[in-house]
């Protein structure tokens, strides 16, 4: 079974989710946008650059808009040149794009194809394959579970939103007591079912937000005693 992260938006915590994987002999995408986001520190051109020789960097768009929602040639142009963007700070081809907020439609992703770029990333989770190279899912989100850490109607949605593929995935009910534990079982169930990937993805900022730092390491520590696994990067799934 093939084993893949992504990151997303280019975070100056990246460097530390780089050091993680590493330490661990596993590899990353991480896709990167030049806009900063929710006010928090970004990666430089120089730390991109650097990146880069460890690990794979995708292309984010410029500004993080919802391409949806946006007039089409304002989405094209931040495709467009989110590739070129990223192309020029890494002196290396951009293979793959990911969607800002995992929205997309047949004319965007039409649009990806266009300017060049080989497969794309939404944010669909509890998937371990798939035939369309430019709505790429994933497999699980590092993100608090089974509650978001907010106190409304919404806090129950990680759940929920896992709860249709436990029977399926042959998630025991023990492991919905954390992310770590849910990690585990998850990674374990595609494996034992011989799935041909198992894709994590997050953002640094909300691993360092939620304090899932040494969650995260453990479960990078425990894929990585499966036999026959693969480390690879995203556009190893195409």
């Amino acid at each position: 079974m093939k084993f893949t992260t992504s990151w997303d938006d280019g975070y100056a915590d990246d460097l530390r989710i780089a050091e993680l994987l590493d330490t661990y002999g596993c590899l990353g995408t991480f896709y990167v946008c030049p806009r900063g986001q929710h006010r928090q520190d970004m990666l430089t051109q120089d730390q991109i650059r650097d990146l880069s020789t460890r690990h794979e960097i995708g292309a984010h768009t410029i500004t993080h808009p919802r391409l949806t929602q946006i007039p089409e040639n304002d989405a094209r142009r931040e495709i467009d040149e989110s590739k070129q963007w990223v192309e020029e700070r890494t002196g290396k081809p951009c293979a793959l794009f990911c969607y800002p907020y995992g929205e997309t439609n047949d004319r965007i992703a039409q649009m990806v194809q266009d300017a060049g770029f080989s497969g794309a990333r939404t944010v669909e989770q509890f998937r371990f394959c798939d035939d369309d190279l430019f709505r790429l899912p994933t497999s699980l989100h590092v993100y608090p579970f089974p509650l978001r850490p907010i106190f409304n109607r919404r806090a129950l949605s990680p759940l929920l939103t896992a709860w249709p593929h436990l029977r399926e995935l042959g998630i025991p009910v023990a492991s919905l007591r954390g992310w770590l534990p849910f990690s585990k079982a998850m990674f374990r169930s595609a494996h034992e079912r011989k799935e041909p990937w198992f894709h994590l993805w997050g953002h640094s900022a909300e691993v360092e937000k939620y304090g899932m730092w040494q969650d995260l390491a453990d479960f990078l520590d425990y894929a990585r005693t499966f036999p026959d696994i693969e480390m690879v990067y995203n556009s190893d799934l195409l």
